[in-house]
């Protein structure tokens, strides 16, 4: 399985930076550094617990090598031991960038291993034999060669971390994005658009790509990004608009995240109106490369790029949509119809994600054919599908799998994947669906989802991978889970099928309206397991107004216009307070949710007895929480995972020890000393 692990296609690298560093500079230097990158929204990996063990690598290490763009070794006296020696020559054998800090030691003492590292070495000769240690001594010694940070050259360690960073930024900013393991008619594709694009040219361009779901539109935008983005210094690649601009203030967030991309700026707006007047005041300064994936609606071009005239000379914006109606005139000057690829391409990418090679096995030549030809030259599909078929060796597993893939309907992108979904365990699908309708829309990364998904009982690792292996999900950028639109599209659909009319009867909720609904005519039910539920920068009181003597004994006393304007206000009455804008919800309103185990409640306030919380709950989130201690009375003595950042808590629980574990924001570190983590 270590073969079909390399064989997967990335997204993106998960790390920008990895640190290697030796034990003398861990809680200095090391950290301070580590605490800027951060700070400047760089995706660092450490190994703080590595250091805690003997001369092997921390599990997981080499993966975070393989999964990093970048190095940064702190090379110092106590580097020279086979742990990080071992980190240095894996780093090495990447043939990234590697960028040495050579901190109180002279780059010549590390390329001669002279100095301090001379009688380390010697002992390590007689631990490790001198055959396994010379390769670590070539590590160092090419290590010592390379140019760097002298820290003797600086007067302090802030002016030396503040020009590490620099670079590290300028580095970061020219990693390219990750498109495909095999790109199979990714360069012919590139070339036909590169015709239409002229990156010298003082027009401001817009082109289009359209076509349907699966068909390869955000891969071919990234390798067209990173073929042109070198000649922009403003650039900005936003992902899945369609998702994030359906959620709370999702256009105001596209809105920020362009400014931040293009400038590294920040700003506040609590309208669209406020980001547009943004937006067209510092592109028409600068020259900017922008692809806007996956539109589906004229007023999300509207919010981010609404006009030609907005732009600087020389701009090129990108838009990814399956709806052509979305590529207005004359806003945009070129459409490109991304289309189906070939029965030979088609017969290479299959071929490579079922037999880890680009043609297929002979005796599996004639079958492999066929599934090529049923599912339509639709790259996700044959990834999905061969990753399906990986490791099946018997011919009537593949017979099996045809006769279900003939009963679909030709261009039925969704009944395809549906095969690969049906074949799951009951385990493997409840973490799919957790995934589809919950975990990629709050952007959960893989770590902490692993927590989560243990605390319900599941081999959570293990499923993870698994999923991973068959293309159902893949680890995006900044570590986060991540899934394909239309297969994320389709584990809402299976939710949703559970009960077409009565979302109170769906296993998982993440629709803000439909909960809120759900919630107010006290609806609730133990088919609920997850409820999403997030109103960060909320301005406005959402109060609940239903009152037993207001609702409805009946929804067929009322008229249809009369029911949805009942709806409407108790749903979505607000009302602002002096000193209060949080969201205010009743604990008896989850009462009936007796099998709720995932439960996220940003910025909310729980108001009425906490003995009515469901006791059954894994993961809470409570982001923002006004209390300062959680009530006795709240009991969920199955809580694996809790995170209450950003919140006044000062104290979890008084005089009760806990078996979980405890997630805090980073600038209130002392609560972590104040529960109990017993087991």
């Amino acid at each position: 399985m270590e073969e079909r692990r390399k064989d997967l296609p990335s997204l993106v690298f998960r790390w920008d930076m990895f640190l290697s560093f030796g034990k003398d500079t861990r809680d200095n230097f090391t950290r301070r550094l580590y605490e800027e990158l951060l700070r400047n929204n760089v995706r660092t990996f450490l190994d703080d617990e590595g250091l805690k063990g003997g001369d092997e690598l921390a599990p997981g290490l080499s993966a975070a090598i393989d999964e990093s763009a970048a190095y940064v070794a702190v090379i110092s006296e106590n580097y020279a031991c086979s742990r990080c020696l071992e980190e240095l020559a894996q780093i090495l054998e990447r043939k990234r960038r590697l960028l040495p800090v050579f901190y109180n030691v002279d780059p010549s003492n590390v390329r001669r291993q002279e100095g301090p590292f001379e009688n380390p070495f010697r002992y390590l000769e007689t631990r490790h034999g001198v055959d396994k240690v010379q390769r670590w001594r070539k590590a160092l010694e090419k290590s010592g060669g390379k140019k760097g940070w002298d820290s003797m050259n600086w007067k302090d360690n802030s002016q030396l971390i503040q020009d590490i960073i620099k670079n590290i930024l300028r580095e970061v900013n020219n990693t390219p994005l990750g498109v495909a393991k095999h790109p199979v008619g990714i360069k012919f594709r590139v070339e036909e658009l590169m015709k239409l694009l002229d990156v010298k040219s003082n027009e401001v361009q817009v082109i289009g790509f359209q076509g349907m779901g699966g068909i390869g539109k955000t891969t071919l935008a990234k390798a067209v990004y990173n073929k042109i983005a070198s000649e922009f210094e403003h650039r900005s690649f936003i992902f899945d608009i369609r998702e994030t601009s359906s959620q709370h203030k999702g256009l105001i967030s596209l809105q920020k995240q362009l400014i931040h991309d293009l400038f590294s700026e920040k700003f506040l707006a609590n309208e669209v109106s406020e980001g547009i007047i943004k937006i067209r005041e510092r592109v028409n300064e600068k020259r900017v490369l922008i692809v806007l994936d996956d539109v589906d609606d004229a007023s999300q071009l509207d919010a981010v790029a609404g006009a030609r005239d907005w732009f600087f000379d020389g701009s090129i914006i990108i838009i990814t949509t399956r709806d052509k109606k979305v590529l207005r005139k004359p806003f945009v000057n070129e459409i490109y119809e991304v289309k189906e690829l070939s029965s030979i391409e088609s017969l290479q990418l299959f071929s490579h994600h079922a037999f880890g090679k680009g043609k297929p096995a002979d005796n599996f030549l004639h079958l492999s054919e066929q599934v090529v030809s049923l599912t339509g030259g639709l790259p996700l599909a044959l990834e999905v599908f061969g990753a399906l078929l990986f490791n099946k060796k018997k011919e009537m597993e593949w017979v099996e799998a045809l006769e279900k893939l003939r009963k679909i309907q030709p261009g039925n992108l969704q009944e395809v994947l549906m095969i690969s979904y049906n074949v799951l365990d009951e385990e493997e699908k409840c973490v799919f669906l957790d995934i589809a309708c919950l975990f990629v829309k709050i952007r959960m990364d893989r770590e902490s989802a692993i927590d989560i998904f243990k605390g319900c009982g599941f081999n959570a690792e293990m499923v993870i991978k698994d999923l991973t292996e068959k293309s159902l999900i893949k680890i995006g950028y900044d570590n986060t889970l991540w899934m394909h639109d239309q297969l994320r599209d389709m584990g809402q659909m299976i939710v949703r099928k559970e009960n077409l009319i009565d979302p109170s009867k769906h296993s998982r909720l993440w629709d803000q309206h439909e909960i809120m609904d759900v919630l107010n005519f006290r609806k609730g039910t133990g088919e609920t397991q997850a409820i999403i539920l997030d109103f960060e920068d909320h301005k406005r009181i959402l109060e609940s107004k239903v009152l037993e003597s207001k609702r409805p004994s009946t929804i067929s006393n009322w008229s249809p216009i009369s029911y949805l304007n009942e709806n409407f206000k108790n749903a979505f009455y607000f009302k602002a307070e002096e000193d209060n804008d949080q969201v205010k919800l009743c604990t008896k309103m989850f009462q009936p949710m007796i099998n709720l185990r995932l439960l996220q409640i940003n910025h909310v306030n729980l108001e009425g007895d906490f003995k009515h919380m469901p006791a059954n709950l894994k993961w809470l989130q409570w982001k923002g929480c006004p209390l300062e201690a959680l009530p006795s009375d709240f009991c969920p003595w199955k809580l694996a995972v809790i995170d209450l950042s950003e919140s006044k808590i000062k104290q979890v629980w008084k005089q009760r020890s806990w078996k979980g574990q405890f997630k805090v924001s980073s600038h209130r570190p002392q609560l972590a000393t104040l529960i109990n983590l017993s087991t």
